[in-house]
C-alpha cells in the first residue's frame, strides 16, 4: 500500500512537471558536512527528467526510483543521466564534487559510523547519517552490516529515521544503453568531476559494500541526488 500511496503520488509530480519544473526540497533541517568550510541539505528524491518536454522533476519519496516494476509505466521521464560537467544546477541546487562526496563519506565526523546499507519497505540501498545524528530508541543502525538486510525498516521506522535527518539513496542500478543492470541491488550516483577524457567519479554502493568514489564511463546512465549548500 506504501508503494502504491507512492505511484499515485508519482503521477501528481509528473503531472504538474508537464507545466512548471519542480524545485527538489529538503529531506529536513538536518546538515551533511561536505568540506572543511562547507554544509549541504540533500533533495527529497533522485532526480527526473523528460528528454520531450526537457522538463526536470524529483521523486516524491527518497525509495522511489523508476526502474522498479511499480512505476515503469511512465514514457519519456528518465532517472538515469549520462555525466554533464554543468552538474544539473536547478536555482541553487547541485551535484557534489568527487572530493565532496569523499569528504562526505570518509573524512567527516564519525564518518564511517554514518552509513550504512539498509533495505527499507523493501528497497535496498545506502542510508547517510546527518552529522547531529540522533538516533531514535528502538531503532539500530550497524553502519558495517554487509548485505541490504541487517539494517532493515518498515516504512514507519523509515520515517521516523528521516524525520530525524537521515537520507536514503535506492539502489537504482545502471543503464548501460540498451538494458538496465543491477536495479535493486546496485547503487551509482554521479559527482561533477571528470575522471580523465572518457570518464567521471562516482558513488557506487553494492551487498559487499560501499565503494566511495569511482571513475567510470560518462555515457553510463547513472542516478543523481541534488543538494543544497547551506
Amino acid at each position: 500500500m506504501k508503494k502504491l500511496s507512492f505511484l499515485i503520488l508519482l503521477v501528481a509530480v509528473l503531472a504538474a512537471s508537464c507545466e512548471r519544473d519542480v524545485v527538489p526540497l529538503p529531506t529536513s533541517i538536518e546538515h551533511f558536512t561536505v568540506s572543511s568550510s562547507k554544509r549541504v541539505k540533500f533533495s527529497k528524491g533522485n532526480l527526473l527528467y523528460n528528454a520531450s518536454t526537457g522538463q526536470y522533476s524529483t521523486a516524491p519519496s527518497q525509495l522511489v526510483y523508476l526502474h522498479d516494476p511499480l512505476v515503469d509505466p511512465y514514457p519519456g521521464w528518465t532517472d538515469f543521466f549520462s555525466w554533464t560537467p554543468e552538474g544539473w544546477n536547478l536555482d541553487g541546487w547541485r551535484c557534489l564534487t568527487h572530493d565532496e562526496w569523499h569528504y562526505l563519506l570518509t573524512f567527516r565526523t564519525n564518518a564511517p559510523k554514518k552509513r550504512g546499507l539498509a533495505s527499507v519497505d523493501g528497497v535496498n540501498g545506502l542510508v547517510i547519517l546527518p552529522d547531529g545524528w540522533k538516533r531514535p530508541s528502538d531503532i539500530p543502525f550497524y553502519p558495517d552490516a554487509e548485505g541490504y538486510n541487517v539494517n532493515s525498516y518498515t516504512f514507519d521506522q523509515w520515517e521516523v529515521m528521516e524525520k530525524a535527518g537521515a537520507i536514503f539513496l535506492p539502489a537504482a542500478g545502471h543503464d548501460s544503453g540498451d538494458v538496465v543492470i543491477g536495479a535493486g541491488t546496485e547503487g551509482y550516483y554521479w559527482s561533477t568531476t571528470p575522471y580523465d577524457d572518457l570518464g567521471a567519479w562516482n558513488v557506487a554502493f553494492q551487498p559487499s559494500g560501499i565503494g566511495a568514489v569511482y571513475g567510470h564511463n560518462r555515457t553510463h546512465g547513472y542516478t543523481v541526488r541534488l543538494v543544497l549548500e547551506d
